[in-house]
Protein backbone atom coordinates (compact mmCIF):
# COMPACT_ATOMS: atom_id res chain seq x y z
CA UNK A 1 0.00 0.00 0.00
CA UNK A 2 1.78 3.62 -0.79
CA UNK A 3 2.49 5.77 2.02
CA UNK A 4 0.75 9.22 2.17
CA UNK A 5 2.36 12.20 1.49
CA UNK A 6 3.87 13.54 4.08
CA UNK A 7 2.24 16.55 5.31
CA UNK A 8 4.11 19.80 4.72
CA UNK A 9 5.80 21.87 7.37
CA UNK A 10 5.99 25.17 7.56
CA UNK A 11 9.58 26.97 8.51
CA UNK A 12 11.13 24.67 6.17
CA UNK A 13 12.06 27.22 3.74
CA UNK A 14 14.94 29.98 4.31
CA UNK A 15 14.97 31.53 0.66
CA UNK A 16 11.85 33.29 -0.76
CA UNK A 17 13.56 33.80 -3.80
CA UNK A 18 15.22 30.66 -4.20
CA UNK A 19 11.67 29.29 -3.71
CA UNK A 20 10.48 31.17 -6.52
CA UNK A 21 13.40 30.39 -8.63
CA UNK A 22 12.89 26.87 -8.36
CA UNK A 23 8.82 27.03 -8.86
CA UNK A 24 9.87 29.20 -11.96
CA UNK A 25 11.94 26.50 -13.07
CA UNK A 26 9.49 23.91 -13.19
CA UNK A 27 6.96 26.01 -15.06
CA UNK A 28 9.44 26.74 -17.58
CA UNK A 29 10.36 23.44 -18.06
CA UNK A 30 6.90 22.41 -18.42
CA UNK A 31 5.94 24.65 -20.61
CA UNK A 32 9.14 23.99 -22.69
CA UNK A 33 8.03 20.31 -23.11
CA UNK A 34 9.16 18.68 -20.24
CA UNK A 35 7.49 15.79 -18.43
CA UNK A 36 6.22 16.10 -14.57
CA UNK A 37 7.63 12.47 -15.21
CA UNK A 38 10.92 13.05 -16.77
CA UNK A 39 11.81 16.18 -14.81
CA UNK A 40 14.15 15.57 -12.24
CA UNK A 41 15.15 17.82 -9.03
CA UNK A 42 19.00 17.83 -10.60
CA UNK A 43 17.32 19.71 -14.11
CA UNK A 44 14.67 21.91 -12.00
CA UNK A 45 17.96 22.62 -9.86
CA UNK A 46 20.11 23.80 -12.71
CA UNK A 47 17.09 25.33 -14.07
CA UNK A 48 16.38 27.52 -11.42
CA UNK A 49 20.33 28.04 -10.88
CA UNK A 50 20.33 26.51 -7.27
CA UNK A 51 22.15 24.09 -5.68
CA UNK A 52 20.76 20.53 -5.91
CA UNK A 53 20.45 20.32 -2.16
CA UNK A 54 18.26 23.99 -2.07
CA UNK A 55 15.98 21.99 -3.78
CA UNK A 56 15.90 18.16 -1.38
CA UNK A 57 15.74 20.82 1.69
CA UNK A 58 12.21 22.21 0.63
CA UNK A 59 10.57 19.00 -1.24
CA UNK A 60 11.62 15.44 -0.42
CA UNK A 61 9.60 14.35 -3.48
CA UNK A 62 8.35 15.35 -6.79
CA UNK A 63 5.10 14.80 -5.29
CA UNK A 64 5.53 17.80 -2.98
CA UNK A 65 7.07 20.28 -4.87
CA UNK A 66 4.48 19.86 -8.03
CA UNK A 67 2.00 20.62 -5.54
CA UNK A 68 3.57 23.72 -4.14
CA UNK A 69 3.84 24.49 -8.19
CA UNK A 70 -0.23 23.87 -8.89
CA UNK A 71 -0.82 26.08 -5.14
CA UNK A 72 1.04 29.06 -6.89
CA UNK A 73 -0.42 29.07 -10.11
CA UNK A 74 -3.89 28.91 -8.63
CA UNK A 75 -3.21 32.18 -6.50
CA UNK A 76 -5.53 33.84 -5.02
CA UNK A 77 -8.54 32.71 -4.12
CA UNK A 78 -10.69 35.25 -5.50
CA UNK A 79 -14.07 36.25 -2.89
CA UNK A 80 -17.03 36.73 -3.93
CA UNK A 81 -18.83 39.83 -2.52
CA UNK A 82 -22.28 37.99 -2.14
CA UNK A 83 -23.78 41.26 -3.80
CA UNK A 84 -25.50 38.93 -6.97
CA UNK A 85 -25.49 35.82 -8.23
CA UNK A 86 -23.81 36.86 -11.74
CA UNK A 87 -21.54 38.96 -10.40
CA UNK A 88 -20.17 36.57 -7.99
CA UNK A 89 -20.05 33.80 -10.17
CA UNK A 90 -17.83 36.18 -12.93
CA UNK A 91 -15.48 36.81 -10.45
CA UNK A 92 -15.12 33.05 -9.32
CA UNK A 93 -15.10 31.94 -13.12
CA UNK A 94 -13.02 34.77 -14.30
CA UNK A 95 -9.81 33.50 -11.99
CA UNK A 96 -10.58 31.06 -14.07
CA UNK A 97 -10.52 32.25 -17.16
CA UNK A 98 -7.33 33.82 -16.38
CA UNK A 99 -5.14 30.67 -15.01
CA UNK A 100 -6.39 29.28 -18.23
CA UNK A 101 -5.40 31.70 -21.12
CA UNK A 102 -1.60 31.81 -18.49
CA UNK A 103 0.73 29.62 -20.57
CA UNK A 104 2.97 28.25 -17.53
CA UNK A 105 -0.28 27.62 -15.61
CA UNK A 106 -2.28 25.71 -18.02
CA UNK A 107 0.48 24.08 -19.52
CA UNK A 108 0.81 22.62 -15.94
CA UNK A 109 -2.51 21.67 -15.58
CA UNK A 110 -2.47 19.64 -18.68
CA UNK A 111 0.71 18.26 -17.66
CA UNK A 112 -0.65 16.73 -14.63
CA UNK A 113 -3.67 15.36 -16.14
CA UNK A 114 -1.70 13.69 -18.82
CA UNK A 115 -0.12 11.99 -15.78
CA UNK A 116 -2.83 11.52 -13.29
CA UNK A 117 -1.77 7.41 -13.30
CA UNK A 118 1.59 8.03 -12.94
CA UNK A 119 1.13 10.42 -9.90
CA UNK A 120 -2.14 9.38 -8.30
CA UNK A 121 -1.50 11.21 -5.11
CA UNK A 122 -0.62 14.42 -6.26
CA UNK A 123 -3.87 14.58 -8.49
CA UNK A 124 -5.77 13.42 -5.74
CA UNK A 125 -4.46 16.28 -2.95
CA UNK A 126 -5.05 18.74 -5.89
CA UNK A 127 -8.49 17.92 -6.43
CA UNK A 128 -8.65 17.67 -2.51
CA UNK A 129 -6.57 20.85 -1.99
CA UNK A 130 -7.19 23.30 -4.52
CA UNK A 131 -10.25 22.34 -6.62
CA UNK A 132 -12.91 21.08 -4.52
CA UNK A 133 -12.16 24.98 -2.11
CA UNK A 134 -13.36 27.01 -5.16
CA UNK A 135 -15.87 24.27 -6.60
CA UNK A 136 -17.67 24.66 -3.01
CA UNK A 137 -17.14 28.81 -3.57
CA UNK A 138 -19.01 28.52 -6.58
CA UNK A 139 -21.75 26.16 -5.52
CA UNK A 140 -22.26 28.52 -2.09
CA UNK A 141 -22.90 31.10 -4.57
CA UNK A 142 -25.33 29.04 -6.74
CA UNK A 143 -27.02 28.07 -3.92
CA UNK A 144 -27.45 31.86 -2.58
CA UNK A 145 -29.06 32.25 -6.09
CA UNK A 146 -31.32 29.76 -5.27
CA UNK A 147 -32.40 31.64 -2.15
CA UNK A 148 -32.64 34.86 -3.99
CA UNK A 149 -35.20 33.32 -6.34
CA UNK A 150 -32.23 33.60 -9.16
CA UNK A 151 -31.95 29.83 -10.18
CA UNK A 152 -34.88 27.56 -9.75
CA UNK A 153 -34.60 25.14 -6.60
CA UNK A 154 -34.69 22.02 -8.97
CA UNK A 155 -31.06 22.89 -10.36
CA UNK A 156 -28.50 20.92 -8.71
CA UNK A 157 -25.33 23.43 -8.22
CA UNK A 158 -22.90 20.46 -8.78
CA UNK A 159 -23.81 20.53 -12.62
CA UNK A 160 -23.96 23.86 -12.54
CA UNK A 161 -20.78 24.53 -11.91
CA UNK A 162 -19.43 21.87 -14.11
CA UNK A 163 -21.36 23.54 -16.81
CA UNK A 164 -19.48 26.82 -16.18
CA UNK A 165 -16.12 25.82 -15.84
CA UNK A 166 -16.12 22.89 -18.86
CA UNK A 167 -15.61 25.58 -21.68
CA UNK A 168 -12.25 26.94 -19.76
CA UNK A 169 -11.07 23.84 -19.17
CA UNK A 170 -11.71 21.91 -22.83
CA UNK A 171 -10.23 25.40 -24.23
CA UNK A 172 -7.00 24.65 -22.41
CA UNK A 173 -7.27 21.32 -23.38
CA UNK A 174 -6.91 21.91 -26.60
CA UNK A 175 -4.37 24.52 -26.31
CA UNK A 176 -6.68 27.25 -27.88
CA UNK A 177 -6.64 29.96 -25.57
CA UNK A 178 -4.40 32.77 -27.75
CA UNK A 179 -7.88 34.97 -28.60
CA UNK A 180 -10.01 34.40 -24.89
CA UNK A 181 -10.96 37.27 -23.18
CA UNK A 182 -11.15 35.93 -19.21
CA UNK A 183 -13.93 39.28 -18.85
CA UNK A 184 -15.95 38.76 -21.53
CA UNK A 185 -15.64 34.78 -22.26
CA UNK A 186 -16.57 34.36 -18.56
CA UNK A 187 -19.72 36.74 -18.51
CA UNK A 188 -21.13 35.07 -22.06
CA UNK A 189 -20.48 31.43 -20.27
CA UNK A 190 -22.34 32.67 -17.49
CA UNK A 191 -25.68 34.24 -19.36
CA UNK A 192 -25.84 31.11 -21.42
CA UNK A 193 -25.88 28.69 -18.32
CA UNK A 194 -27.95 30.47 -16.25
CA UNK A 195 -30.20 31.56 -19.07
CA UNK A 196 -31.50 27.91 -18.52
CA UNK A 197 -31.02 27.44 -14.57
CA UNK A 198 -33.31 30.27 -14.27
CA UNK A 199 -37.16 30.58 -12.83
CA UNK A 200 -39.05 30.10 -15.67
Amino acid sequence: MNAELPARRAGRRRDPAADSAIIDAVLDLVTAGATLTGLSLVAIAKQAGVSRNSVYRRWKTKDELYLDVLETINRPRPAPTGADTRGDLAVLLRALAERVVDERASSMLRALNAEAATFPRLHRRYFEEIVAPRREAMNRVLRRGVERGEIRPDVDPDLVSELLVAPLLARMASGGTDRLDPERTSRQIIDLVLSGAAPS
